[in-house]
């Protein structure tokens, strides 16, 4: 186990070592208050999250534009209406997936300086009751500052979301991997990309990524 860790810890490392010579990129920390971060041009647009996560904003039009690939990257996990993606770091690969996606963030973003198009929002993971094991104090609403979700209908979703993944974690932790429920929800929630009533959405998303984590009872 401590082989997996030292791994792990060694891949978030050396994305920070590859990225911190980058003439664009400034090194500091993450803004939601977990992690590290780089930011471009005043904003912070990639977030690497404990041992083997980040999230990386390619803003909305370049999300939409590599809607397919992204899709089909095992790796990356891209959620309807945000610029945000998550990236798994699970290996060398990944690291080369994750830095060639940072030199397409860095050009969508510098290209929205002088438009008036909405900056950065906040990172989709940052808050997430999944980052309690790696982060020394509790994040903000857990005994600290609230964690409502705002007026906007795409971060109120990944609120929900948050609380799904995190729910069915903490639920399924025994016999499933988090990274594996992880997965299991995300490929159920992709399944209503273009679902355009978005309101029953998270709670079809648990009850069908439940299922399939649940093996059935013997006969």
């Amino acid at each position: 186990m401590g082989g997996t860790d030292g791994l792990r810890t060694c891949l978030a490392e050396s994305v920070v070592e590859q990225l911190n010579g980058w003439p664009a990129l400034r090194l500091c920390r993450a803004d939601c208050g977990f992690g590290r971060a780089f930011a471009c041009g005043g904003d912070q647009i990639l977030h690497l999250h404990g041992r083997d996560q980040a999230e990386l904003y390619l803003t909305w039009p370049y999300v939409r534009r590599m809607h397919k690939p992204l899709r089909e990257c095992a790796s990356v996990r891209t959620r309807p209406g945000s610029g945000w993606v998550g990236v798994w770091l699970g290996g060398d690969d990944d690291i080369a997936l994750l830095v060639s996606l940072v030199s397409v963030a860095i050009k969508a973003n510098l290209a929205t300086l002088d438009t008036v198009q909405p900056r950065v929002g906040p990172c989709s993971l940052g808050y997430s009751h999944l980052a309690e094991q790696f982060m020394p104090q509790p994040p903000p609403g857990r005994g600290g500052l609230p964690m409502t979700p705002s007026g906007n209908p795409v971060e109120r979703e990944e609120h929900v979301m948050r609380e799904v993944t995190d729910r069915l974690v903490r639920r399924l932790g025994g016999s499933h991997p988090p990274k594996q429920v992880s997965q299991v929800i995300d490929a159920v929630y992709r399944r209503f990309d273009d679902r355009p009533v978005r309101d029953f959405v998270p709670v079809l998303v648990e009850r069908l990524a439940r299922e399939k984590l649940t093996p059935d009872p013997p006969a």
